[in-house]
């Protein structure tokens, strides 16, 4: 029974890991099609020091608005993927009670 439970719980904490990769990914693949995007503004000739005046404090606007929560976000990447606190199945004892 112990086997089972254990083998239920790996399966449980795997399917949890692939969800976060998943929109980790999702958010990668925004920044690159964001920087793809510029550089092809710029070999494609469309982009002038005009354009990118524009984008750059489009960028820095951006900063100001959405600083936190990509702090926020970032922290909390670390935490789920570096320091890996708990697990699906893992017991946790909270002022005496499991």
């Amino acid at each position: 029974v112990d086997a089972y439970l254990e083998r239920k719980s790996l399966a449980h904490s795997l399917n949890d890991t692939k969800t976060a990769v998943k929109q980790l990914h999702k958010l990668a693949n925004c920044m690159v099609i964001l920087v793809n995007l510029v550089v092809w503004l710029l070999f494609m000739g469309f982009a002038t020091s005009k354009v990118l005046l524009f984008i750059s404090s489009q960028l820095l606007l951006l900063g100001f608005m959405f600083g936190n929560t990509c702090k926020i976000i970032f922290e909390s990447i670390i935490f789920v993927f570096v320091m890996h606190p708990f697990d699906v199945g893992d017991r946790c004892v909270i002022d005496g009670v499991q």
